[in-house]
């Protein structure tokens, strides 16, 4: 099959977060599998450290007064095809700043949902399905065959609209609809208007071919008034076109046994010792206490949604329990804030490091005896799978694609694989890190319960077969 998928970011172009890893991996295992899969995506200029290093495509595609120029780089078995317009996508981050999202977001993407429909019509000539993820590209589906500006381009092609996080929605006031050149027809209930407002989200939940998020338990949840964000009227009325598929993970970057960024290498066989020293290594570079205390990870951004202000409030509760904390993240300066005074007040057993590094991150995950993700809400979460991998013990809010990859060991001696919330308190999550700290504390059950999470499989073949089933069905 031809599969584009069309996306504001993907590995190893540009990336802000987890969506960037699951188009560019899910790409690449289709692509494996012997599909022709292309990803259609806005060139940053800040991505690309001096000239850009891809392939110009001519003609320029003209996208409603909006010319973009097209460029295409093949990474493994992709092809990237790269949309060019500096005067939208030349900023210093994708989507905002510090100061908050740019305010023509709205004319931006629906430019680029043009740009790629154009893109794909006629630079890659043509796709099999067209695979959107989120708001940045939820206008392909509403506007095939209902844009006069597209000339009747890929009308009829089957899509799919992928929900990677649902409170992300792209909302703007109606001015948005002229300043976008969007046809003012589609301003109703049954196209992108919302309470008086236009939601891009909404426009392509309608009218994409087929919907899915990233676990089976979010798919529920976003039914339902606590994780729906008023969409969940929209979503239930479209339930019978809605999946959940839980996201893979890119085994090949995250592998203890060849990560190059760790202090000693390890596999399930040695995991003892291989931990021993990525631990003191981690603590070492963090100021950390050199002892044996249980040592938790964090690595999230700075936000309500992670519960990271709860583990601000939390901090000094755990260390009295006797654990050291290391936090990587960034975000939310209020949130931000918070953490660096909790853990300034506990040297040498609580520390972060503000901004996201790669490596340091690699490093958090092999040097950790447990990884605290106590999320309000969590549509899959790549953290824990990469923590379960690294035989590092996830403690969890069971919600989203949490709750369907983590089992608690106390409830499951012989089938767990890391530790649930109970209440999502700072005290609660004090009292789960300390019944995670008896089984660290415990050598024999410790071992067997990480070579029981290193044991676990969470590649990218399960769930790149079920969406292949899925345009297969399309298709039929």
């Amino acid at each position: 099959m031809r599969i584009a998928h069309v996306a504001s970011e993907a590995v190893p172009i540009a990336k802000t977060g987890g969506l960037a890893d699951v188009v560019g991996a899910l790409a690449k295992a289709l692509g494996h599998m012997g599909h022709r899969v292309f990803i259609v995506m806005p060139l940053y200029r800040q991505t690309m450290n001096g000239p850009i290093d891809a392939e110009p495509v001519m003609p320029d595609i003209d996208a409603g007064e909006i010319r973009f120029r097209i460029y295409r780089k093949h990474i493994g078995p992709v092809d990237y095809v790269l949309l060019d317009a500096p005067r939208l996508f030349a900023r210093p981050a994708p989507y905002g700043t510090s100061d908050g999202d740019y305010p023509d977001n709205p004319i931006r993407f629906a430019a680029f949902a043009r740009a790629a429909i154009l893109a794909i019509s006629t630079v890659i000539g043509g796709a099999d399905v067209i695979h959107c993820h989120d708001w940045q590209s939820a206008l392909v589906p509403l506007l095939l065959g209902r844009d006069p500006l597209l000339g009747g381009a890929m009308t009829g092609t089957p899509t799919i609209l992928t929900i990677h996080n649902l409170s992300y929605q792209g909302s703007f006031e109606p001015w948005a609809i002229d300043a976008a050149r969007l046809p003012r027809e589609l301003f109703t209930p049954e196209g992108f208007e919302l309470y008086g407002t236009v939601n891009y989200l909404k426009g392509g939940i309608l009218t994409a071919s087929r919907l899915t998020t990233v676990s089976p338990r979010y798919a529920r949840e976003i039914l339902t008034p606590d994780f729906g964000y008023g969409l969940e009227k929209v979503l239930e009325a479209r339930r019978n076109r809605l999946s959940g598929i839980l996201n893979g993970l890119d085994t090949g970057v995250w592998n203890p046994s060849t990560d190059p960024y760790l202090a000693r290498n390890y596999s399930r066989r040695d995991v003892t010792r291989g931990k021993r020293a990525c631990r003191a290594a981690l603590a070492a570079e963090l100021l950390l206490d050199d002892d044996d205390s249980p040592l938790v990870a964090i690595v999230s951004r700075m936000a309500e949604q992670k519960g990271i202000d709860l583990v601000a409030a939390a901090i000094d509760g755990i260390v009295a329990s006797g654990l050291r904390i290391a936090i990587l993240g960034a975000g939310d300066d209020a949130v931000q804030n918070e953490v660096l005074e909790a853990c300034h007040r506990r040297p040498g057993r609580a520390a972060v490091r503000i901004g996201y590094d790669e490596a340091h991150a690699h490093r958090s995950y092999a040097g950790a005896d447990l990884l605290l993700m106590p999320s309000r809400f969590e549509p899959c979460g790549l953290g824990q799978m990469i923590a379960l991998r690294y035989g590092t013990l996830p403690v969890v809010n069971a919600v989203g694609g949490l709750a369907d990859t983590v089992r608690d060991l106390d409830t499951d001696p012989t089938g767990g694989n890391g530790f649930r919330i109970a209440q999502l308190t700072p005290e609660g999550i004090s009292a789960a890190l300390r019944r995670a700290a008896k089984t660290v504390r415990n050598p024999s059950r410790l071992l067997d319960a990480r070579r029981r999470a290193m044991a676990e499989n969470h590649d990218w073949k399960r769930p790149a077969r079920t969406y292949e089933a899925l345009y297969t069905e399309l298709l039929a």
